[in-house]
């Protein structure tokens, strides 16, 4: 009860402090305070700004090309927008279920870039937001078939039940033009990590294994608060959805180096 209030009592002293840091830093594409600190855990500019220029290395590294339209699933407080604000003239569309931060970004971004779009997705997640209007493992995105050049989901994935990341791969194939590129974060379950998690270097220790070994719970009381799949049903969910995983980056995350996920690259061909 002590930590809920505590944590209570820090939300709102940050989000006291948002109109005094607004005086101080007056960027009107600079995020309040109060969500940089939901976010990225500080309220100095430059932690966002490291999100924008890592998200944004990941995607131009993997071939994005300012005609390019992309679909940013998971787009909080518009990082990955605000990154590619100068590269990017194909067309950008963010989906969020967090409305605070959507808002944000109707009002802060849109405004002046009108190609950057962004769009509240009311979705159950036991974590983020629990009472929900709908479930993800039924949901399909408002978009026409082939709408996009780029998909990118950072942890979102690893917040997800395994019902919902497949149908969110199966729109993610729809989604797509042909060609088309995907990159999804993971904290992907293999030897090298279910051996960290046994030995206690993991970040986190997801305790609580699935009976069928597809995936892992950091807390079986909250499924949403983080989940760790199993590679091999990743890989062979990605087959059958028509989707050639072209590369996969292992994160350290099962060392013990924080959110440092496993990134999978893949095309529809």
């Amino acid at each position: 009860m002590w930590r809920r209030i505590g944590g209570s009592a820090k939300r709102a002293g940050y989000r006291a402090w948002t109109p005094i840091d607004r005086v101080f830093r007056p960027d009107p594409l600079l995020p309040p305070a109060h969500l940089r600190v939901y976010y990225y855990r500080s309220t100095h500019p430059r932690a966002f700004q490291a999100a924008c220029d890592t998200v944004k290395t990941e995607l131009l590294s993997r071939g994005l090309q300012p005609h390019h339209r992309v679909l940013d699933i998971g787009s909080g407080i518009g990082n990955l927008a605000l990154a590619l604000l100068d590269d990017l003239g194909g067309g950008y569309d963010g989906v969020e279920i967090h409305a605070e931060a959507v808002a944000w970004c109707q009002q802060a971004i849109t405004p002046r870039h009108p190609s950057f779009r962004f769009h509240r997705a009311d979705l159950v997640n036991s974590a983020y937001n629990p009472g929900g209007a709908a479930h993800a493992s039924g949901y399909r995105f408002a978009f026409p078939d082939a709408s996009f050049d780029y998909i990118y989901l950072g942890s979102v994935f690893t917040h997800m039940p395994v019902e919902e990341v497949e149908q969110y791969v199966r729109e993610i194939a729809r989604l797509l033009a042909p060609g088309g590129t995907c990159i999804a974060s993971f904290f992907l379950l293999d030897a090298d990590s279910r051996r960290g998690i046994a030995g206690g270097s993991s970040f986190m220790p997801f305790g609580d294994e699935d009976p069928t070994g597809r995936y892992r719970l950091h807390d079986a009381a909250v499924p949403g608060a983080a989940i760790a799949i199993d590679a091999e049903w990743v890989r062979g969910l990605y087959v059958r959805e028509g989707l050639t995983i072209g590369d996969v980056r292992r994160g350290r995350w099962w060392d013990g180096i924080a959110h440092d996920q496993d990134i999978v690259t893949a095309r529809l061909l």
